[in-house]
């Protein structure tokens, strides 16, 4: 069974650029999302920051105290003996934060004891480096991993940084690092493990699949995260950052990666940096100076704190945006819309007064929701913002105690765009009638969003978000002239455009009046170390990769299909079997067609009108047996990318498909 749809493109009807901005993502502190997944950290608290168990039973008894207890989760006591050997998060005595981990030796029985971490997947032949600060009193201090022997002869009253490079003899998915002593009391301030084949503290394997795509632009540190983020705790020496406790999303935090790290990450990708203000609890004078550390000169206070770290050129951060999501209650620093715009006035001035080149993006909401905000931070704001922001993930069925059946939500999924392209021209009308008219939108943050849950946000994503992903990109096309910004949530395991094993189990670990998440461990089957593309990458890949400098027009003629309600997005009847959109290298004479096929079980013939084709076309194709098709760790490879010629007039799209068409022109 087959279909048809004419697409009409008219090549010299410029709609706008295909700034190179649209082609971005999102990197928050998130569940696996930077650690655990693109940083090559493999230890798990390695500050030693968190709480400890304290008994095996629910609460206290005379008999059931936890033989770790004393030990910061998620490390355990090695060889426990509630008299020989005593542990203790110390809070007097410490290396950085707030605690260390001591042991101390009571009963000298000759016994090596002490603490402990598992669940670090060792590869044979390869090399790791373990960095240990340490105090003591002059014992000798056995370190062992995997089956690898290391002694310390004398640790002193001092701290001191220890390094060992460990080659793993043979392949240990459940690899365990152990630190023990037989006598006086040890001090671990804290530890690191990390592969030595790193680059530059991130983890080999992830960089080379990001630079496959390479997302022009990747905004960071959040989310609901930067709402409680000071950029000048992650700078300096990383071992002697300190670690809290995100009210976001309730884990710690290490500060490893800090802003001269994400800059380092953003040029191994290719992705121009952007940064997030914090207005939840930050304030003007913190983000002017974060502006300075990122873009004065070596002369300037903050410039020269950036060149003492080793940056003597200026990151040169042009795009910023000013707070996020401060109408939601869920974020720290939430506001009513005027408080928010006389905010980012006083932020807006404070960083132009640093650097007047800046381009500063304002918090919008979809539509007019959330009390009229964007009525009123227009009306208020609208002359000092370069860009407008909107979020908005389509579905959400997240919240739900049990996630709907995939059987029932690949079908909304592939039609989900079509409420992405009301929603994009609500909130331009909004934008319009409220004194933004001369605003680009920014679509910094969507997704479909349907079973991802705390504390991992793993999303089960499909070729259908393969779909749903190429079409929303093509609604942002034909609104070139408005939108000048887009970024897929997110990039790495959250709801990720990549997933990196292993990959963790996680448990709540009460604090005073609220839980903490903490990762445990990974399992008792993990992955090896690896990354995979999910099909929404693979669209996100070749849209980046072949594109021309302007979207031109390009109508789409063809049937339609309908479409049940699904979590918050409600029934359509009229969605189009086919979503497209077109750039133009106009110097080349090559077109650059994106073409979702949204018919489940018909091959799509498509005919290009308006133009005068010179030649075969060349077809790069996302597609597989069934909507739900998708890439995982036993088969990576699943959904791929697959190259064709054609014909101008034989054209053909496989059922449920993406394609991006590179045609000739005469």
């Amino acid at each position: 069974m087959s279909e048809k749809a004419t697409l009409t493109i008219q090549p010299d009807q410029i709609i706008g650029a295909a700034h190179d901005h649209l082609y971005g993502a999102n990197l928050e502190h998130i569940g696996q999302g930077v650690y655990g997944s693109l940083w090559a950290e493999m230890l798990r608290d390695r500050k030693f920051a968190g709480n400890d168990r304290m008994y095996t039973a629910p609460s206290e008894g005379l008999h059931n105290a936890h033989p770790s207890i004393g030990v910061v989760v998620p490390w355990e006591a090695r060889n426990p003996d509630y008299e020989a050997a005593r542990y203790v998060h110390d809070n007097t005595d410490f290396y950085t934060g707030r605690q260390s981990q001591r042991i101390s030796i009571r009963i000298p029985d000759g016994q090596q004891r002490g603490i402990k971490q598992g669940s670090l997947y060792l590869q044979s032949e390869r090399d790791y480096e373990l960095r240990l600060v340490l105090k003591g009193e002059g014992q000798a201090l056995s370190v062992r991993l995997g089956e690898e022997d290391w002694r310390i002869e004398a640790v002193g009253g001092d701290w001191s940084t220890w390094r060992h490079t460990f080659r793993a003899a043979g392949e240990d998915p459940k690899g365990e690092l152990s630190l023990t002593i037989s006598q006086g009391s040890l001090w671990i301030g804290c530890a690191s493990l990390m592969p030595t084949d790193n680059v530059q503290g991130f983890r080999a394997d992830v960089i080379e699949a990001l630079r496959d795509w390479s997302p022009t632009q990747l905004r960071w540190p959040g989310g609901n995260f930067v709402s409680a983020y000071h950029w000048r705790q992650g700078l300096g020496d990383r071992d002697l950052r300190p670690t809290y406790l995100d009210p976001a999303w309730w884990q710690w935090e290490s500060n490893d990666v800090g802003t001269d790290e994400f800059i380092d990450l953003c040029r191994l990708i290719g992705a121009e940096p952007v940064l997030t203000a914090n207005l939840g609890t930050g304030t003007a004078e913190e983000a002017a100076a974060w502006v300075e550390y990122c873009n004065g000169d070596a002369a300037s206070e903050y410039g020269a704190l950036r060149a003492g770290h080793g940056y003597s050129q200026p990151h040169d951060v042009r795009v910023w945006f000013v707070g996020n999501e401060q109408y939601g209650n869920w974020q720290v620093g939430h506001c009513d819309p005027e408080t928010y715009a006389r905010r980012y006035l006083e932020f807006a001035r404070a960083m132009r007064a640093v650097d007047g080149g800046l381009s500063l993006i304002g918090v919008g909401a979809p539509s007019n929701l959330y009390a009229h905000w964007n009525e009123q931070v227009l009306g208020m704001a609208a002359d000092e913002m370069d860009q407008y922001s909107v979020h908005y993930y389509s579905l959400r069925t997240e919240k739900l105690e049990v996630t709907p059946d995939r059987e029932l939500m690949y079908l909304p999924k592939i039609a989900a765009w079509r409420e992405v392209e009301q929603m994009l021209d609500a909130t331009l009308s909004v934008m319009d009638r409220y004194g933004g008219g001369s605003l680009p939108l920014a679509f910094d943050e969507w997704n479909t969003y349907v079973g991802a849950k705390a504390p991992d946000y793993i999303e089960d994503y499909t070729l259908a978000d393969a779909l749903y992903t190429g079409a929303l990109m093509n609604a942002c096309l034909q609104r070139a002239d408005r939108i000048k910004y887009s970024a897929i949530y997110h990039l790495t395991n959250v709801m990720g455009s990549y997933v990196a094993a292993p990959l963790y189990e996680w448990e709540m670990v009460f604090l005073g009046r609220r839980g903490g998440w903490a990762p445990i461990s990974t399992g008792e089957a993990p992955d090896a170390p690896a990354v995979i593309k999910m099909p929404a990458t693979l669209v996100l890949e070749l849209m980046t990769r072949h594109r021309g400098a302007d979207a031109v027009r390009c109508a789409v003629d063809c049937g339609s299909f309908t479409s049940p309600a699904a979590g918050n997005m409600p029934a359509f009847d009229d969605v189009p079997l086919v979503s497209a959109a077109a750039t133009y290298d106009a110097q080349a004479k090559l077109l650059y067609v994106s073409v979702v096929n949204c018919a489940v079980d018909s091959t799509m013939r498509i005919e290009l009108a308006g133009v005068a084709v010179a030649g075969e076309v060349t077809l790069h194709l996302v597609a597989g047996e069934h909507p739900l098709t998708t890439n995982d760790f036993a088969a990576p490879q699943r959904v791929a990318i697959e190259q064709r010629q054609a014909a101008a007039d034989e054209i053909e799209l496989p059922p449920h498909s993406f394609a991006l068409l590179r045609v000739p022109l005469a």
